[in-house]
């Protein structure tokens, strides 16, 4: 028997976004913060729903575009775009649980970037305080162009620069001949 591994994929073959993912209008999305237990959202689509998880899907390059909300069953109700386009208290209680959710320090300052049996350990600033972390390898630091910058350290948490550019000089050297 033949794996489909092995089948010759058609390249005529599209993919419609709009046609395979529910986006939810912003008009007349509602959320507010529960507890720990996630958001209560309303929307005509869904009615009330409650302990409602809000996840981005692309959380290192436009944090609060594409946010994708799914229920207490896991199952997905849809997605925002942007969560700008909500009004300001339902934007408030999406980023929130946003940030709850997805930690991603901004590191606003690199002190030093030293070696360790070939592994970066970097020590830095960053918007929620100083921070020491070991890098698996140089590729741990990647260019996401428009001078940001993503850093996943060894244990797997992630660091963005927003823009390198932007840092003092001595972080920019710092990260220049270390990655």
């Amino acid at each position: 028997m033949a794996s489909p591994l092995n089948e010759d994929i058609p390249t005529n073959r599209t993919f419609d976004l709009i046609d395979n993912v529910r986006v939810l209008d912003p008009a007349t999305f509602e959320a507010q913060a529960a507890t720990a237990d996630g958001l209560v959202v309303r929307c005509p689509e869904h009615g009330e729903k409650r302990k409602v998880k809000a996840e981005p899907c692309f959380p290192v390059t436009d944090w609060g575009c594409f946010v994708v909300f799914t229920d207490e069953e896991g199952e997905e109700l849809g997605v925002i775009e942007d969560i700008r386009a909500l009004e300001p208290s339902s934007r408030e209680a999406v980023a929130h649980e946003l940030d709850n959710r997805h930690f991603l320090p901004v590191i606003t300052r690199v002190i030093n970037i030293s070696r360790e049996f070939h592994m970066p350990i970097w020590e830095v600033e960053t918007d929620r305080g100083p921070r020491t972390f070991t890098c698996k390898g140089r590729r741990s630091a990647q260019r996401m162009g428009s001078g940001r910058f993503y850093v996943r350290d060894a244990d797997g948490n992630g660091y963005l620069i927003p823009d390198v550019q932007e840092l003092d000089a001595v972080s920019r050297r710092l990260i220049e001949t270390n990655t």
